[in-house]
């Protein structure tokens, strides 16, 4: 394991106010117990997204959501920089996409669900159907998403 990893995820978690407030409150020992439970969940997820086909990070104006199974998830109402384990999963190299900069919000709507370890239905992909991540990813760039490691975003949208 990277340690930049564990010192990321440890210094997330001990900024968390719950485990403060703990530490406030001369409670060590539960404090130091809950930021381990913690980051060895966040380890776990990690794993699980790295050993995932299709897993993704997407931000946008209703938070920062980890998909990393089928239908599993890791949602924050918050930006990207107030989720540690988003932050590490893309400094690994694992896609973002950035929807904030999306002028037309409401086009997101027909943007077609990504199969995320699973087989994407056949093609064409609606607003109902699983599609590739590659085929998310084009055409959520063609409406003005910000897309962040993908080298293999050659295809234009449809």
């Amino acid at each position: 394991m990277n340690v930049w990893i564990l010192r990321k995820l440890r210094t997330a978690t001990r900024a968390w106010w719950a485990h403060v407030a703990l530490r406030q409150r001369n409670e060590i020992e539960e404090a130091a117990s809950r930021e381990r439970q913690s980051i060895r969940s966040n380890l776990d997820i990690i794993r699980k997204t790295l050993a995932s086909n299709g897993a993704y990070i997407s931000t946008g104006v209703g938070g920062t959501t980890v998909h990393y199974s089928r239908g599993c998830t890791l949602s924050s109402y918050g930006r990207l920089e107030h989720m540690a384990v988003a932050q590490v999963l893309v400094q690994i190299g694992l896609p973002l996409v950035d929807t904030r900069s999306v002028a037309n919000k409401a086009r997101l709507i027909g943007l077609p669900l990504v199969a995320v370890g699973h087989e994407p239905d056949p093609a064409p992909w609606t607003s109902m159907s699983y599609a590739p991540l590659t085929e998310y990813a084009a055409r959520a760039k063609a409406l003005g998403a910000v897309v962040v490691n993908f080298s293999h975003m050659n295809r234009t949208a449809a």
